[in-house]
């Protein structure tokens, strides 16, 4: 949610905040959120991570159009025609999306929101929640904002179709292996991506597949660790749709093309793919049995859509000039500021040391068996919870005005009044995040009915963070410029 219309119409006090108390806000934003993932990530591992962004994300984007709305219900300037325009907008990118999955570009769409809102979080609490010059008005913010969104790697835009979690039992001591899975319905002629990771198998040389230098496969390669493998061009796999056969395919010895692919050891062994008919239902896998073992060996697997825009040599190569170009002029519109303004980069600086940290430490857990979120799946969480911290800072630092000057008007307002009143917003906040917990975890741990998923599930829900990102375009009233920004 855009963190500007939460208290609308309120009398703030005139003393600026310390630089102390937005470090403090966002160390508490980082502690929230790495404990909520932690957590989720312990009950319910990957798929915890979807459950807990559907939980909140719901009451977020429900309060952020219902805060929104009011200026549409008023008559604002520019409000209602802007209203038509974003509802366009939004249901011309959900339909790009359905025809053409373009979650990649969702992902860096959320991004730009969360990193603009994150500044201007910061300025309003140093401002102690006035109204103030924009986000761009700080020298230096147009180029740190594009910076952060070519930060994320390639394999960070990926999104999780489907996840199946396997035993070394399951897999067949020589022959073809069938890992199934729920049916993608749409499947005919998008493009895929399945890996296999073994976790806590370091060292371990228990189970391999087969690989093959022919390009058996021209619509994909194979990837070990996310990367293109020189020693080989495809996988050997046979995809499985809705009605084939489940009788492995006979046990062939190995081609003179075809070499093995260790499946234990902590990496990922994987493979792009275009499927050719609809409801895409499973893989199958040649494995042979290479070491015994007494420890039982678990494997995850995955399909996930393609990352979006596979980097070239050239692309790669273009992503870090731009990179390299893209730091120099932040740090040219930084030097020659001074005091006061140079406090909004050290508190950028903590957040992006404290991100970079954090997915360090759940990274390097991934290798003992603890799956750790994508950059984006951090990011929106983290984006939740700075706004609840923002809210609460708002609402217990300003002085509103009497609570009899909201009920004269329309209903709408006067409901909206309430919510600005500490008390009410916290149940308001309290009560849609339970309902929307007990939904989720109806529909992912309880099997609630099908028609659920288009609210509950995660890919679904992509739907409506695209509709909270583009609603919180709205304009802004008009305010009076500003010599110099805020530090």
């Amino acid at each position: 949610m855009s963190s500007a219309p939460v208290a609308e119409n309120l009398l703030t006090p005139t003393l600026p905040a310390s630089l102390g108390i937005a470090l403090r806000n966002v160390l508490l934003t980082l502690t929230l959120t790495v404990a909520s993932l932690v957590l989720a990530g312990f009950l319910w591992r990957e798929q915890g991570y979807e459950m807990l962004i559907v939980t909140m994300g719901w009451p977020h984007v429900i309060l952020g159009f219902v805060f929104y709305f009011g200026r549409v219900m008023r008559g604002e300037t520019k409000a209602r025609p802007a209203f038509v325009l974003l509802a366009l907008l939004t249901v011309t990118l959900w339909i790009i999306h359905y025809n053409y999955a373009i979650t990649g570009l969702i992902y860096l769409y959320f991004l730009y929101h969360a990193f603009r809102d994150e500044i201007f979080v910061y300025l309003q609490t140093r401002a102690r929640h006035r109204r103030g010059p924009g986000v761009f008005a700080v020298a230096g913010v147009g180029p740190l904002i594009l910076l952060m969104l070519l930060v994320p790697k390639q394999q960070d835009f990926r999104q999780d179709l489907r996840r199946v979690e396997l035993t070394g039992a399951h897999m067949a001591a020589r022959g073809w292996t069938l890992t199934s899975f729920k049916p993608v319905q749409n499947s005919l002629g998008r493009d895929f991506y399945f890996h296999l990771l073994a976790p806590q198998t370091a060292g371990l040389r228990a189970f391999t597949t087969r690989a093959t230098t022919a390009d058996t496969r021209p619509d994909g390669e194979v990837l070990v660790g996310d990367h293109q493998w020189t020693q080989a061009r495809d996988l050997s796999f046979l995809p499985h749709y809705t009605g084939d056969s489940e009788t492995p395919p006979n046990q062939t010895p190995a081609a003179a093309t075809e070499i093995p692919v260790l499946l234990t050891g902590g990496h990922k062994v994987g493979q792009t793919f275009r499927a050719e008919r609809n409801n895409l239902d499973g893989i199958w896998l040649p494995v042979d049995r290479l070491e015994q073992t007494t420890e039982p060996v678990q494997f995850v697997f995955h399909l996930a859509s393609p990352p979006l825009l596979p980097y070239s040599w050239l692309v790669s190569d273009l992503r870090i000039v731009l990179l390299v170009i893209l730091s120099g002029l932040v740090l040219w519109r930084l030097l020659p500021g001074g005091g006061r303004s140079s406090q909004l980069w050290i508190y950028l600086l903590v957040l992006v040391v404290a991100f970079a940290g954090t997915q360090m430490i759940l990274k390097s857990s991934n290798n003992a068996g603890y799956p750790f979120p994508l950059i984006f799946q951090f990011v929106v969480v983290f984006h939740y919870w700075s706004w609840y911290v923002f809210s609460f800072d708002k609402l217990s630092t300003i002085t509103s005005k009497p609570l009899m000057t909201s009920l004269d008007g329309r209903p709408y307002d006067r409901m909206l009044g309430y919510l600005r009143r500490r008390p009410y917003f916290a149940a308001t906040v309290l009560g849609l995040n339970l309902i929307s917990a007990a939904g989720v975890f109806w529909y992912y741990k309880l099997n609630g009915p099908n028609p659920l998923r288009f609210a509950l599930d995660y890919n679904y829900f992509l739907y409506f963070l695209v509709f909270h990102v583009t609603f919180s375009f709205s304009p802004k009233p008009r305010m009076a410029k500003f010599p110099q920004a805020p530090a």
